[in-house]
């Protein structure tokens, strides 16, 4: 499947997976692009989530429910959301408005957090493609239509980029999700094994 397809969309959800992050390496080390869609959280967002649930689990309150996403993600926030273990005791007592702002909160950080993870410092948010020696970066969006634009233009080959210069790499940024498709070390080192490797004359 990873072989066949043009490129990856990678659905960020709370924590890493095995799974997930594998195909995201393995679609890179293709030198294919990898989206990484991250939602950008806000009232509506949660909203939704929240109604969606509902829909899937008729026979759970809301109270609860919004418990269970609080517990998905942050296990720690009995520690740091006030009212959470009275709520936990009781799940009756939850001040609908108060626990649907709670879980926009949590939401909001645990995305932002994923989004610059991904962008920034993830182990596999570069790959090196194996056949020709270019690093790959992931893609990362917090909108739909960001990821549609995007898609779009890979399809079609019509993406955009910018060239920037920071210390020690030269970096290919995409315009659409600002962040690095292909990265150039400068260190003599290494740019003289790739090209030895890569390019050397055979026999």
């Amino acid at each position: 499947m990873l072989k066949r397809a043009a490129c990856t969309i990678y659905f960020v959800q709370e924590g890493d997976t095995l799974g997930k992050d594998s195909e995201l390496a393995s679609t890179l080390a293709q030198g294919k692009p990898v989206i990484a869609f991250v939602p950008d959280v806000h009232t509506e967002h949660t909203a939704v989530v929240l109604e969606a649930l509902q829909r899937a689990n008729p026979e759970t309150s809301r109270q609860e429910l919004i418990l269970e996403q609080l517990k998905l993600v942050d296990p720690r926030a009995a520690w740091s959301v006030g009212d959470l273990s009275n709520w936990i005791a009781d799940p009756s007592s939850m001040d609908l408005r108060a626990g649907e702002a709670a879980l926009q909160d949590k939401l909001a950080k645990c995305y932002e957090k994923r989004a610059l993870t991904l962008r920034d410092t993830h182990p596999l948010g570069i790959q090196v493609n194996l056949a020709t020696g270019v690093a790959n970066g992931v893609l990362v969006v917090r909108t739909v239509e960001d990821c549609a634009r995007l898609v779009r233009r890979i399809l079609t080959r019509t993406l955009e980029f910018e060239l920037e210069e920071r210390e020690g790499l030269t970096l290919l940024i995409e315009t659409i999700s600002q962040c690095a498709y292909r990265v150039m070390t400068h260190d003599r080192m290494l740019t003289n094994s790739f090209w030895n490797f890569y390019f050397a004359p055979r026999e």
